[in-house]
Parts: C-alpha cells; structure tokens; sequence
C-alpha cells in the first residue's frame, strides 16, 4: 500500500509536527485492515479519498484494553462503511499520553447539547493547529470521544448530525458506531429491526425494547443509502 494520508497523519504526530504534545498516536498500534483495494465505482482509476476517523479514548478508560474496544466496537464498523463507500478506513486511537488537552474533557452534563459544543470547540481548536501542517477534511475525517460513561442519565451519546464531532459511551457496542453513523447522515427515521430467529437493532435503531433484542452490527438499507449519498459528494 502506498504512503497515504494515514500514514502521514501518523508520521507528522509521532514528529511532533502538529502540537507540541502530539496530536494523535496511540499506546499501541491500532490494527488497519485493508483487504481489498478501494477504487471508484468504474468511472474513474482514480482512489476515493479515505475516511479517518479519530478515536480519542477518555481517561475514564485508561485501565481498558486498547485492543478489545478496537475489535469490539470499531473492527466490524470498518467493514460496513468500507462496503458502503468503496473507500479505505482507517481508525486511529488517541490516548491521554499523547493527547492530554483532548482526552480529559469533562463530558458529564446535564445539557447535553451543551456538552457536544464543548467537545465540538475542541476538534475546532485541534484542526485549527493542523491547518498548515496538514488539514483535516471536515467531510472525511470525524472525531469521537469514547468515554466509559453515559452525558448524563438518559443520554449515552450525541452527534453533530453530517458533522465532524461526536461522543459516544460503551454502554452498548453499537453505541459509538450509532454517532459516527449520524456524522455520515445516517438517522433514526432509517433504522430497521431485523428478524433471523430474534430481533435485531440495525445500529441507528434504539427505543424501549433494544435491551431485549440483539445487535445486527449493519446499517439498514436506507441507512446504507443515506452515508453512501453523504459520501458521493466528496471525491
């Protein structure tokens, strides 16, 4: 695979290019799956830009295993929206030794609209540093904090809907792939319930009876639809 954004974003942090403490490099390396090369639909030779998306892991989740939450929560979020949009994904984990500024970020509020502007002035204030170095592409690569608990006591995570910011607890595996779902225009009103056996929660799907059914680790097909349309805009 030749040297792409990734890589760069990679190798800029470890210099130290961007911020004096580094902006994104995780304890241990983050696993990146590419089986298969990812071009456009036939109309062009030419790659479709990659999705990047920064993991920035609370330091209320120091003690986790950086490994599980990547196979649990993001190694099957990978495959589906590679299959959805025909680009690579890449994800990269953030942590408190090397980003301090980002990953204790008081989360916890009542207001939980609130909580996401601050999360939002953050990523604003982190892009901004990178912008000469190198930017980051607002539509492309979106930015989640990952936190061990709930905002508050009825919201386990929120999202800027086609934005660029997003917070999510591991209170359920689908949880953070619900927010990035809503930064690539993914919305409730799509989500599906499906049947094999059981009930399944396609991963915009939640109400009162998503603790009895299991996880579908897909997006419905509307829902497939919606993030593919988002991403056609963008080369």
């Amino acid at each position: 695979m030749t040297k792409g954004k990734a890589s760069q974003i990679i190798d800029d942090l470890k210099d130290g290019k961007i911020e004096n403490n580094k902006v994104a490099q995780n304890d241990t390396p983050t696993p990146v799956r590419h089986r298969r090369s990812l071009v456009n639909d036939g109309q062009s030779d030419r790659p479709k830009k990659p999705i990047l998306l920064l993991v920035f892991i609370h330091d209320d989740l120091n003690d986790y295993d950086k490994g599980k939450l990547y196979d649990n929560y993001f190694s099957w979020l990978e495959t589906e929206l590679e299959e959805i949009s025909g680009r690579a994904v890449t994800v990269i984990f953030n942590s408190q030794s090397t980003t301090p500024k980002m990953t204790n970020y008081n989360y916890k509020n009542e207001n939980a609209a609130e909580a996401l502007r601050g999360w939002e002035n953050k990523v604003k204030e982190l892009t901004s540093k990178a912008e000469n170095t190198f930017p980051f592409n607002p539509n492309l690569d979106k930015f989640l904090l990952l936190t061990r608990s709930k905002i508050n006591s009825s919201v386990a995570g929120i999202a800027s809907n086609r934005g660029q910011s997003a917070m999510a607890t591991i209170d359920s595996y689908l949880t953070p792939a619900h927010e990035i779902g809503h930064m690539f225009g993914a919305t409730h009103e799509d989500s599906d319930i499906v049947y094999d056996g059981w009930w399944h929660d396609t991963i915009m799907k939640y109400d009162a009876n998503s603790p009895v059914r299991g996880n579908y680790y897909h997006f419905s097909e509307k829902n497939r639809g919606n993030i593919s349309n988002y991403l056609s805009q963008f080369d």
